[in-house]
């Protein structure tokens, strides 16, 4: 299966969004209150390259699509 990337995802939740770069990256904004946290993964350890594939397959709803411009504006509010 061939995957343009990047991808996007957010949590069912809607409080974690991801920009998967490649199969064993990503990065994470989290939201807490009314703050967005930056976090950068390489997924190097099997656990993490599962939670990737994951991410790209929806795991049952508990990630879902989201578009680039929605991710972007989040990402844009971030502490970094």
């Amino acid at each position: 299966m061939h995957i343009d990337f990047p991808q996007y995802r957010r949590s069912a939740h809607g409080t974690n969004y991801y920009r998967i770069e490649a199969e064993d990256r990503f990065e994470e904004l989290q939201l807490i209150g009314s703050r967005v946290l930056r976090h950068r993964v390489e997924a190097r350890a099997y656990p993490e390259r599962v939670r990737v594939m994951e991410m790209l397959e929806g795991a049952d709803g508990a990630y879902l699509p989201v578009a680039a411009s929605e991710y972007e504006a989040l990402a844009s509010r971030s502490l970094d």
